[in-house]
Parts: C-alpha cells; structure tokens; sequence
C-alpha cells in the first residue's frame, strides 16, 4: 500500500510540473501564445526524461503493433464525425484564428511530430503512470481527457474545451481498449490538421 501511495505522489508531481505548469504559464500570458505549439516539445522532454526513469516497455506506452488493424477501423467512423463537425463548425461560424501564415512545412511539423508526442503525453504516458499508481481504468480515462481539455484553455474558447473534453473521452477510451498508440495519432493527425487549416486552434 505504501508503494502505490508513493506512486500516487509522483503522478501529481508529474502531472502538475508536466502538464498543468506549462499550461498556465502560456494563459497568464508569461509564455506567447505563438510559442504554444513549441512548449509542448519542452515538456514532451520532461515527459520522456520521466519515461526513462520509469522504465516503461514500448507495449507499456502503446508503442505496438497490437490490435493495430482493429483499433484503426474502430477510431475510423468517429474520426470522420468529428472532422465534419469541424468543417460544420467552422461553415456556420467562420475562423476564429488566423492560420494563414502556417506553411506546408508546419503541417509536416504537426502530423510527424506534434500530434504523436501529444498522445505520448496525453494517452501513452498517462496511462502507463496512471496504471502503476493503480487507478481505475475510468478514472484514468477521466483524468487524461480532463487533462487533454485543460491544455485548450490557453485558446479561452468554451467550444474548444468541450470539444476537446469529448474527444478526450473518445480517445481514452478507445486507447483503454485496445491499448495502441498509432490509431490515435493518425486521428490526432487528421483532426488537428484540419482544426488548424480552418482557424478553430
């Protein structure tokens, strides 16, 4: 009992210097909000210095071939709902951001690089610190998707907290099930590409 509280205390050590920290630093504004995207890859740094230390397997982490086919055509059907909700969204609102001086460059930069080490971050990681401090699966689903919302706050638009609180569950859940990291990229690719293309982030 005591190793697991001793876990228990390193996840919210984790948790509030990895993922709430840098978060408030960029809404108090002590961090520009263009630099938003790039303090991800900082802490990302931190995440994995963590990982290391942990020890944790590429299985662990969600890095497998495992269910990938399955998991692929499960995550398919809700990944095109929210992209059409999106274009909906954004059909009936208009761009709240102006994107327009991201380049192709930058699309590469977030589908290689952002979009995988924020459901390192986000699912991955969590679920692997989560699990050895011994929480509940539907908590651990609640607290990363609580977590995956809070980092929108920066945005300070309601639509997108909410938006990404559902979609949060969604992939929770989903990465609950069947455990595999690559299905969820290639969903957090798609959507954040488009969310970006037309302004809503």
């Amino acid at each position: 009992m005591e190793d697991v509280s001793k876990e228990r205390q390193k996840v919210m050590l984790i948790v509030g210097f990895g993922y709430i920290l840098p978060v408030l630093l960029v809404w108090l504004g002590f961090v520009p909000f263009s630099w938003r995207f790039y303090i991800l890859i900082l802490a990302a740094i931190a995440i994995v210095v963590f990982a290391r230390l942990y020890q944790f397997s590429l299985i662990e982490l969600g890095l497998t071939q495992q269910h990938l086919g399955s998991a692929l055509k499960a995550i398919a059907l809700p990944t095109l709902a929210f992209a059409l909700i999106m274009f909906f969204y954004y059909a009936i609102q208009g761009s709240r951001l102006d994107n327009s001086a991201y380049k192709w460059a930058f699309y590469l930069f977030f589908i290689g690089v952002s979009s995988p080490i924020q459901e390192f971050l986000y699912r991955g990681f969590l679920f692997s610190i989560f699990s050895r401090a011994k929480l509940a699966v539907g908590l651990q689903i609640l607290l990363s998707a609580l977590l995956y919302s809070f980092v929108h706050l920066i945005y300070q638009d309601l639509p997108t907290v909410l938006l990404t609180l559902i979609i949060g569950l969604l992939w929770g859940c989903h990465y609950a099930k069947y455990r595999n990291l690559y299905s969820l990229i290639v969903s957090h690719s798609l959507l954040g590409a488009i969310a970006i293309l037309v302004g809503l982030v």
